[in-house]
């Protein structure tokens, strides 16, 4: 792989409080293609006070999505087992229907064994077996 290009940095001072770098003073890294931007701030500076708040509301709300996700999951799980058994066995068995089945448990099995996804190789080789590509 070809050495990729530093990204140009930047510093530029925070509109509300002025701050320089300095060792009480806050770092905020701003990253987009080729730049990287440094904001710094005092420590009492309302505009970084408010982005610290923002960042903690939208964590706790992730914790919170993730809680009732883990509890949810399980039930979920089983109604959608239910709902396949329920089907005729020539709609259980077919590709979509044995596909989806079939993700939904490898995710549950990942659930169960303390979290994790099924990642791309696995889903690749469910939707072959079930949607085999066409053969010449």
């Amino acid at each position: 792989m070809a050495d990729q290009p530093h990204p140009a940095k930047h510093t530029q001072q925070c509109s509300t409080c002025q701050a320089d770098p300095g060792p009480d003073n806050s770092l905020m890294l701003i990253g987009a293609p080729r730049t990287i931007t440094q904001i710094w701030h005092a420590p009492d500076c309302a505009e970084h006070l408010q982005w610290q708040r923002q960042i903690e509301a939208s964590a706790k709300q992730v914790r919170r999505e993730d809680q009732w996700a883990v509890a949810a999951f399980p039930a979920g799980y089983t109604r959608l087992q239910e709902a396949v058994r329920a089907l005729p066995a020539e709609q259980r068995e077919s590709p979509f229907v044995a596909a989806l089945a079939e993700l939904v448990g490898l995710q549950a099995i990942r659930q169960a064994s303390g979290g994790g996804f099924v990642i791309l190789p696995e889903w690749a080789k469910i939707l072959d077996r079930h949607f085999p590509p066409e053969r010449p």
